[in-house]
């Protein structure tokens, strides 16, 4: 396994971010691994597996019909992982545990540690 470029790693995780924010569920499946990770750690949110992600991504539209992932503030990577600092943003359309209540304007600071493998992202781990 080589290691990627930095710029790399931030060009794939803004890649991924992009089509997360216009729920592109076809260029998620290409830029995602099939046995992902992905987790929220303080917010309940966690699945493994490609069409479970696609799945949650839909799930959160639903509930946060104008979510979005915002610019990036810092970045750093180490190996073939990519540590974000961002924000998350969406006004919920029903209580949701961890997030907020229907209504409301939620916006979190999120720290994203993206892992990538062969250009496709294997892990996703957020906290904030």
């Amino acid at each position: 396994m080589t290691t990627t470029q930095p710029q790399e790693l931030l060009d794939l995780a803004l890649a991924v971010v992009d089509a997360w924010n216009r729920v592109d569920l076809d260029t998620l499946r290409e830029l995602v691994d099939e046995n992902i990770t992905v987790v929220h750690q303080n917010r309940g949110v966690a699945a493994t597996g490609r069409d479970l992600m696609l799945e949650t991504v839909e799930q959160m539209k639903a509930v946060f019909p104008d979510r979005s992932i915002g610019e990036t503030t810092r970045w750093a990577a180490t190996g073939n992982s990519i540590m974000r600092e961002t924000t998350w943003q969406g006004t919920a359309t029903a209580d949701v545990p961890g997030f907020g209540q229907a209504g409301e304007f939620c916006k979190l600071n999120v720290l994203s540690i993206m892992s990538f493998e062969n250009g496709r992202l294997t892990e996703w781990c957020d906290y904030g």
